[in-house]
This record gives C-alpha cells, sequence and structure tokens, in this order.
C-alpha cells in the first residue's frame, strides 16, 4: 500500500495493483463471510423468501474470491466480476424488492444458484487459464516522457485529457458542438463520444493516481473535484444517471490503485446523490423525455442547468415526502418500485424473467444468436451508416421473449445483463458454464499478458479501460460490452501510436513499489 512520499513511477507494474487486492482480501475476507453469514441468517429467521438463493450466492462469491486470493498475480478480473454479480443480484434478495413478489420461491432459488454456477465456472475458467497462459517478461509499448521523478508530466499529461473533456462538454452544453459535428459525415458523433469516453476515464484516472500516492498539490486536487463535480452534472444532465459511471469508476479506481484504500468518502457522497436524484428521474424524463428515444435528444443548456437540477431535486424530495397527490412516501409502507435506487441495481429481476420465460412459459432459448450479431457490430459506422443497433441483442432477447414488441425498443432499451443472456440463450446450467468458461480463460489471459506491463504504457490503458468498462457492465448485453471496448481500444491505440517506444522495461530492484 502506497504510504506518504511513495511514488508511482515509469517501472509501475499492472500487476501490481494484484498485490494491493491480495491485501485487502486477507484482512477483509473473513469479515465477508461472517457478514454474509449474517445477513443470510437475518432472512431466515425472518422467513424471508430469497435466504437460499442468498446464500450460493454468498458461497460462489466466497468461493472465487479464494481462489483468486491463493493464485491471483495481477489485474482482479474475477474479483472484480464476482462482488459486481453478488451485488447486483443479491441486493434485491437482502432489500426485499418488490420483483420477489412475481415469482415462485424455486424460481428465486434457481435464480441465486445459477449466479453461484457462474461464478464457480468463471473461476474454473480462470484457473484453468493461469496454467494454460504464463505470465512473463517482455517488451512494452511504453508512453514516453513519463520518466519525470516527480510525476508532474504524467499528472500535466492527465490535466491536459480533462481539460480537453471539460471543453467539449461545455461546448456541447452550449450547443457549439453540433454546428461542427453537422458539416462532418454521418456516424461521427459515435466515433467522437468514443473520443471524449476515453480521454474521460484516462484523464481522470491518471489525476486520481496522483491525488492517491500524494503527489498532487493542493491546487491541482481542487481543479481535479470541481471539474469532476461539473463534468458529472453535464453528463446526468439528461437524466441518465449511468452516464457518469465511468467517470465515478476512473476516480474510484485510480484512488484504490495508488494508495490502497477505498475511497470510501467519495463512494458514500456518490452513492447519496445518486440516489436521491433517482428518486425523481423518471418523473423528469416523463415531463421532458416524451416519447423520445432513451432522452438521446433531450440534453439541457448550460445556462438551463440549475434550474433544471433544482426541479429535479424538488421532484425528488416530493417523492421522499410523498407529497405528490396523496403518493405514499418512497420510505412508506408501499413505496414505487420504479422510485428506489435498489430497483436499479437488480440483475436478479432479469435472471427471474429467464427463467420463467424458458422454464415456465417454455419459450426455446436463442442457441447463441445474439453473440452472432456481434462481428458485424464492430464496423464502424462511418463505413456502414445502416449497420445494426449496438444494444441488437438485448433487443432480439426482448423480443423473442416477450418483454417488448419490436416497435417499443425503439423508444426504450431494456437491460439483461451477460448472465441472463447467456441463459437466454442456452438456457439452465449450460449458459452460466458457457459464459463462464469463456470469461474466465479470457480473464486469465488478459491477466498473465499484463501482470509485468508498465501501468504507464499502451498496454497500461488499454487494460484500465477494459477494466473500468466490464466495471460497470452488470447490466450491459455481451453486444454492448464488446463494441465499447472495441470502440475504447481502437481509439486508446490510435491516439498513443505516435507517443509509444516498444522498449522492455526492468524493473529495479531498489525501486519503491506498490507491494502487497
Amino acid at each position: 500500500m502506497n504510504e506518504p512520499g511513495r511514488r508511482l513511477d515509469r517501472y509501475t507494474q499492472i500487476g501490481e495493483l494484484g498485490g494491493v487486492v491480495h491485501q485487502v482480501l486477507r484482512t477483509g475476507l473473513p469479515l465477508l463471510a461472517l457478514v454474509i453469514i449474517a445477513l443470510v441468517s437475518l432472512l431466515f429467521v425472518t422467513d424471508n423468501i430469497g435466504w437460499l438463493s442468498l446464500l450460493w450466492l454468498g458461497a460462489g462469491l466466497l468461493f472465487a474470491l479464494s481462489v483468486w486470493q491463493s493464485k491471483g498475480i495481477g489485474l482482479p478480473i474475477i474479483p472484480m466480476l464476482a462482488v459486481q454479480h453478488f451485488i447486483a443480484y443479491g441486493t434485491p434478495l437482502w432489500a426485499g424488492t418488490e420483483t420477489l413478489d412475481k415469482y415462485p420461491t424455486n424460481y428465486i432459488t434457481s435464480a441465486g444458484l445459477e449466479v453461484c454456477l457462474f461464478l464457480v465456472f468463471l473461476t474454473a475458467g480462470w484457473r484453468l487459464g493461469m496454467e494454460i497462459f504464463r505470465s512473463r517478461q517482455s517488451f512494452s509499448y511504453v508512453l514516453q516522457g513519463f520518466s519525470s521523478p516527480d510525476g508532474r508530466v504524467r499528472t500535466g499529461v492527465g490535466i491536459i485529457l480533462i481539460l480537453v473533456v471539460t471543453g467539449y462538454n461545455l461546448l456541447e452544453s452550449l450547443q457549439m458542438v453540433w454546428i461542427i459535428l453537422d458539416l462532418l459525415p454521418s456516424g461521427t458523433y459515435s466515433l467522437v463520444s468514443a473520443v471524449i469516453k476515453a480521454m474521460t476515464i484516462a484523464g481522470y484516472f491518471i489525476v486520481a493516481m496522483a491525488i492517491g500516492a500524494n503527489e498532487a498539490k493542493p491546487s491541482i486536487k481542487a481543479f481535479y473535484w470541481c471539474t469532476f463535480v461539473v463534468n458529472a452534472l453535464i453528463m446526468a444532465s439528461g437524466f441518465l444517471l449511468s452516464s457518469a459511471t465511468n467517470l465515478v469508476a476512473a476516480a474510484v479506481i485510480g484512488l484504490f490503485w495508488s494508495s490502497g484504500r477505498l475511497p470510501w468518502k467519495l463512494i458514500v457522497a456518490t452513492l447519496a446523490i445518486l440516489s436521491f436524484l433517482h428518486l425523481g428521474k423518471f418523473d423528469m424524463r416523463e415531463r421532458y423525455w416524451g416519447d423520445q428515444d432513451e432522452g438521446a435528444s433531450f440534453k439541457p443548456t448550460l445556462q438551463q442547468l440549475p434550474g433544471y437540477y433544482q426541479e429535479w431535486g424538488d421532484s425528488s424530495l416530493r417523492n421522499i415526502l410523498g407529497s405528490d397527490n396523496g403518493d405514499q412516501a418512497v420510505f412508506g409502507p408501499k413505496k414505487k418500485e420504479s422510485a428506489s435506487m435498489l430497483g436499479r441495481v437488480d440483475n436478479m429481476q432479469n435472471m427471474l424473467f429467464a427463467i420463467n420465460a424458458v422454464e415456465g412459459e417454455h419459450i426455446p432459448t436463442l442457441n447463441g444468436a445474439t453473440y452472432v450479431l456481434i462481428p458485424p457490430l464492430l464496423i464502424p459506422r462511418m463505413l456502414w451508416p445502416d449497420k445494426p443497433r449496438a444494444h441488437e441483442g438485448q433487443v432480439m432477447l426482448n423480443v423473442h421473449f416477450g418483454r417488448q414488441v419490436l416497435s417499443s425498443t425503439f423508444t426504450t432499451y431494456v437491460a439483461w445483463g451477460l448472465l441472463p443472456e447467456a441463459y437466454g440463450n442456452f438456457g439452465s446450467i449450460w449458459g452460466g458454464l458457457i459464459l463462464g468458461l469463456f470469461l474466465g480463460l479470457v480473464a486469465a489471459l488478459i491477466e498473465t499478458l499484463t501482470a509485468t506491463k508498465p501501468l504507464l504504457s499502451l498496454e497500461g490503458l488499454l487494460t484500465f479501460a477494459l477494466f473500468v468498462e466490464l466495471t460497470v457492465s452488470f447490466e450491459m448485453s455481451a453486444s454492448v460490452l464488446v463494441t465499447a471496448l472495441f470502440q475504447s481500444a481502437v481509439i486508446i491505440a490510435m491516439a498513443c501510436a505516435p507517443f509509444v517506444h516498444r522498449t522492455l522495461v526492468v524493473k529495479p530492484e531498489t525501486t519503491p513499489a506498490i507491494t502487497s
């Protein structure tokens, strides 16, 4: 873990993040086991129908974390996916959301078992991959100009990226960006959006590392958090709170990576703000979206932002107090499910829907059809303006299983998640087995290939972008995830190409490093 005065340098390796996570797991795994036992026991004694499902989830989580703790050498993809699935599927169980009232107890238990089996297969695939693929020191495409001993060059690049992103977001809020984009070929906006997304992740991650390693001056910290708030407000102003998730993830991971401590203040503050705004989000969407496509064409101008956020806050407060037309308060006995932030972190509803569709209604599975769609989606829209939507996989799932009619998919995207999608393609057990083994092997390949790569390299930036995208992928279908990763990878590679040098970086034994 970083201590005051310890710096990240050009020798810092991607695999050192694994050392930080190992240290956290050594002290936190027994405590986590006790928390899971306590939650399951509480559900059991209160006769909650989800207690056995939560037990399966907890078993899968502890199994994945324990195996990775014993053999992991680098990027902690397996622990991240395990924790992500436990939260996304376990939250509605202990929170007692209305989702559980719609399905029989055996479906709820089966859903927990499916997630557990997926985590077991994921870990088994990873463990097999760690035996097949071997980590070794190799040449890396190192970013040049990042070798200053005090980290000023690295931090300066991060600040420049943040300035560019902030400037773009401000110009977009002033509706000045469209003047230029309207003159460019169709599909340019998608490319520019992907570039800005990659710059956002890289910039906020790089400077967060400097802050976490105690390298940043007070003025840099003030600049960082001011622009963080400004960009978060602009990104979420279209009533899509998920738009700011990459920004938050970049900051959280950067601070954790360089300090070895979870930034609890940032996490708690972010969750509190998102939860509050989530309460009024649906009222605002209904008021301003109308029949628009997921709010894509609605974006308040910079001048309108204060008024919209004031209105949004008032709407959330009215939902809390239940002061609209005699409605129950959000925290009353009959709260609206849509008004709860817990309703957002709920992949259990997707898993239960898939189980009911396949097992209860006997709708045939798709046998991998949503995955066949992915290769054509990697063609740039500038070259193929009429190519299918990135969400085409989940559109196929929703229409096939009767969740939506085709016309409604042009105004609303109903999320699925990777595991429910696999279930919809291959059914019980086989879905989790195929997806788990595949993702496990991929995670092992990435972990072994990047463990000895310098963080300040093309490989480092690509790995971090992948990690951030996976962190916020709990609602994504495979087509959305793969296209997002592909776009980020291409843009980062093109942007870094003029500034990298292929070299073998050997870390001196005397160089201070993040150690476990």
